[in-house]
């Protein structure tokens, strides 16, 4: 039996996030899944891949509340009321420019100062529709301010699978993936095309495609070779290396439901 054994959340894209025991499913993603964004003054997007400090602060969100923290100093931090959102602007997340809304003055300054960068704290407003990719978008799909998908899932077997090539286990944190589940074989999600997660219906568009993002410590920001260098012998095809599986909602399947909710321990089944 495969069964769902994490579920995890990062507000503010490529800071660290929390694993709730429930999430909401919207069709952007779980609901405060990279809803935030942190961009430079022009409003381009700005991840560890460039400022590696990122790993250092983590974002929940708490009692309608977005808090962010330094890690090792929870003392260190902001608390933004997650409806807050003033002057929207465009800003720039990989091709897609798209709609945001500034979040304060006061978590400018806190990111600005923690990063050493001016930057920007942007919201995606509920009527910013950035579309899914084309080549796999079923004709109003939608994502947040993730890379390209809306939700992302991993086996804990193919995990550990890469963990036994390695010299040093990783932690699957790692791979910033939404679902983690228990049971099946190694990789068994590369063949989910159309799954439930308990009694919500989500569609396989695509095996995911791995960064160099995934070279970074989660808690450190410092930067290695592994597990790009172990995974290109045996999980790459073509330029790509593979790793997770990108999936969407069925929202069509769910009108009538207004707040479809994910609890741990819930089952996976093909369909």
């Amino acid at each position: 039996m495969l069964a769902l054994t994490q579920i995890n959340i990062y507000p503010v894209k490529s800071l660290d996030g929390y694993s709730p025991e429930t999430a909401i499913v919207e069709k952007q993603g779980l609901q405060h899944d990279r809803r935030w964004l942190i961009t430079d003054t022009t409003g381009m997007f700005i991840t560890q891949r460039t400022n590696a400090k990122m790993a250092l602060l983590r974002a929940v969100v708490e009692d309608d509340t977005l808090i962010i923290q330094e890690k090792n100093n929870t003392a260190n931090g902001i608390k933004i009321p997650v409806n807050t959102e003033g002057v929207v602007s465009a800003v720039t997340v990989w091709n897609d420019q798209v709609q945001a809304a500034m979040v304060s003055e006061e978590a400018n300054q806190f990111l600005s100062d923690f990063l050493e960068k001016n930057v920007h704290l942007v919201k995606m407003p509920s009527t910013t529709e950035r579309r899914v990719d084309e080549d796999y978008n079923r004709g109003n799909d939608i994502v947040s301010f993730a890379d390209g998908y809306p939700f992302l899932i991993i086996g804990e077997a193919s995990m550990q699978d890469l963990n036994a090539r390695l010299n040093d286990p990783l932690s699957i944190r790692r791979f910033r993936t939404n679902f983690i589940f228990s049971g099946g074989l190694a990789f068994e999600e590369d063949d989910f095309k159309n799954i439930k997660i308990g009694d919500i219906s989500f569609i396989g568009l695509k095996n995911c495609a791995r960064c160099v993002l995934t070279t970074r410590d989660p808690d450190t920001g410092i930067k290695g070779k592994e597990p790009l260098q172990t995974l290109q012998d045996y999980r790459q095809k073509g330029s790509k290396i593979l790793f997770g599986q990108n999936l969407i909602w069925d929202f069509e399947k769910h009108e009538s439901t207004l707040k479809p909710r994910l609890t741990i321990g819930d089952k996976i089944t093909r369909v």
